[in-house]
């Protein structure tokens, strides 16, 4: 297995595109049923190439991932062949929250000695989408590019 097993709410949700997987596998209603009483494995392993490819597809329609806690803010842009990192890093002396929604209107000429841009950008060293599975395992969030354009009109 490549990510994770979908959980049963998840399965679920998927209902209609699982029948589909079924179905394109040549796996009716029946079968299906008989299947998961008499063939577990077979069945879990049916669930597990379902949910990679469920994984696959979602991973790969994203392209920005935020990560934040109180002195830290890193956007992720994913590109083709390369992820590119903006944030920034608030010095632990600062009154500045990187987590409160105000952030952006507190943060002003006064207070610019201690904030830092940040930049970089790295190839892949595993599959795209894996690197992005893997970072939403530590707590990133899916987000738009809008954070992104602004902190890199910064510098």
């Amino acid at each position: 297995m490549k990510y994770k097993r979908l959980n049963q709410e998840e399965l679920e949700a998927l209902q209609q595109d699982f029948v589909n997987f079924l179905a394109a596998a040549q796996i009716t209603g029946p079968d299906w049923e008989k299947m998961k009483k008499q063939e577990l494995n077979k069945a879990n392993e049916l669930i597990d190439v379902f949910s990679d490819m469920v994984y696959e597809k979602v991973l790969g329609r994203i392209s920005y991932l935020e990560y934040r806690d109180a002195k830290t803010l890193n956007i992720f842009y994913f590109g083709e062949d390369k992820v590119q990192l903006t944030g920034l890093r608030v010095k632990e002396t600062s009154p500045l929250d990187l987590t409160s929604p105000e952030v952006i209107s507190q943060w002003n000429g006064a207070n610019n000695a201690s904030v830092n841009i940040v930049r970089s950008e790295k190839k892949y060293e595993k599959e795209r989408q894996l690197e992005i599975f893997e970072l939403l395992q530590t707590g990133c969030m899916i987000t738009d590019d809008k954070l992104f354009r602004l902190l890199n009109s910064m510098a």
